[in-house]
């Protein structure tokens, strides 16, 4: 369908930003989410994306057709053994998330389907710097795909069938466009977390972190940003085995009390 965008929609910052962005333009939305049984935010993201989906039907500025959210099993996306391989090239150089396997299957059914990779900082950017290690990048003025003629095997598999519309933007740039846009409500109920505790951000997983160094402190409870700046104290005294400990003895800690 012409002018319609597929966007992988998770509920967190990231994606969510680039809902509210399209939404303001007059095309189709077609938002996918994966439903993976092992990921513990997911009631979460989903609650968060039907509030969201609210707020957005009532904004005057909204000129885009959202289209129901095409909700996907995990175990229906069919595997590919060439993206498996690629994949596992990617993995012995960065901490490259399961997630990136599927979403390359995914994307063998879905071509063009939106990734939000932003630009991360620091120690943030593994992915976003293999991926420019290895490959080149085209801007289309609306987001960057890759240059396949310039790029190799793998991230032709792995990236090669995707869209990075946010792949030069930091979350403090998203952060401003939101507050010029007005749209603070609906970012308000956006969910990042991958490991909530008690229904609340926990401050030791990834997105937790990320949150913190692109100064977005707000978004995270007290009790959060207390873990961050404890597991990172953990980690100049011990390294990463302590903070891992760390890590995993307050996650227990969380069930009990």
């Amino acid at each position: 369908m012409e002018n319609e965008y597929k966007v992988l929609w998770t509920g967190g910052f990231d994606s969510t930003y680039r809902i509210v962005e399209l939404s303001r333009r007059d095309v189709t939305i077609q938002p996918i989410y994966v439903k993976d049984p092992e990921r513990k935010s997911m009631q979460y993201e989903l609650k968060a994306m039907d509030e969201i989906l609210n707020l957005l039907s009532q904004k005057e500025e909204t000129k885009a057709k959202i289209l129901p959210i095409k909700q996907i099993e995990l175990k229906d996306i069919p595997k590919n053994e060439e993206i498996t391989k690629a994949y596992e090239f990617f993995k012995k150089e960065v901490n490259m998330g399961a997630q990136h396997e599927w979403l390359a299957c995914l994307a063998l059914e879905y071509k063009g389907l939106e990734i939000c990779i932003e630009r991360a900082l620091g120690e943030h950017a593994p992915i976003r710097n293999s991926i420019l290690q290895h490959g080149k990048l085209i801007d289309t003025g609306d987001g960057y795909i890759v240059d396949k003629e310039n790029s190799s095997k793998e991230v032709n598999l792995v990236i090669g069938n995707l869209k990075l519309p946010i792949f030069e933007k930091t979350e403090v740039q998203m952060l401003e466009d939101i507050k010029k846009w007005g749209y603070e409500d609906v970012m308000s109920h956006v969910w990042f977390c991958h490991t909530p505790r008690k229904g609340k951000p926990c401050g030791l997983c990834n997105p937790c972190n990320t949150k913190f160094d692109a100064q977005m402190q707000f978004m995270l409870p007290a009790k959060a940003i207390k873990r961050i700046k404890r597991s990172r104290k953990i980690y100049k005294l011990f390294g990463s085995k302590g903070e891992n400990i760390y890590k995993k003895i307050s996650y227990k800690l969380s069930r009990l009390i």
